[in-house]
């Protein structure tokens, strides 16, 4: 019996969104179309979450809720790291989609494990 998880379409708007907010924030005009680290952050990183979601969606393995979890905790460190903490806007989105998808993942990844599933 395939499981559908409410928590994977949350990851996979979240993870959409991640790819059109550097515009939609300004963050994408302010060096270029793809030219700050916090741009390409986004980018990737959503384009990694809802592409895990999707298939998720699709053929449930637990590995996926996994990997999503990492970039979920990625996107919440990732402001120090690729240093674009101090603008706070970008700094916001970051955190809060991060803490999302890493919820959303975690809470995903125990169910299934409950539930025996692979």
């Amino acid at each position: 019996m395939e499981q559908k998880h409410w928590q994977d379409w949350v990851t996979l708007l979240v993870g959409l969104w991640l790819i059109i907010s550097p515009w939609a924030l300004g963050a994408g005009a302010a060096e270029g179309a793809f030219g700050s680290l916090a741009t390409w952050n986004f980018v990737l990183s959503g384009a990694a979450a809802a592409i895990l979601a999707a298939s998720a969606l699709f053929a449930f393995r637990q590995w996926e809720e996994w990997l999503d979890l990492v970039v979920g905790l990625w996107l919440v460190i990732s402001p120090w790291i690729l240093g674009f903490s101090d603008t706070t806007m970008l700094l916001w989105n970051a955190l809060l989609c991060g803490a999302v998808i890493a919820v959303m993942s975690g809470w995903t990844a125990m169910d299934a494990g409950r539930e025996g599933t692979v």
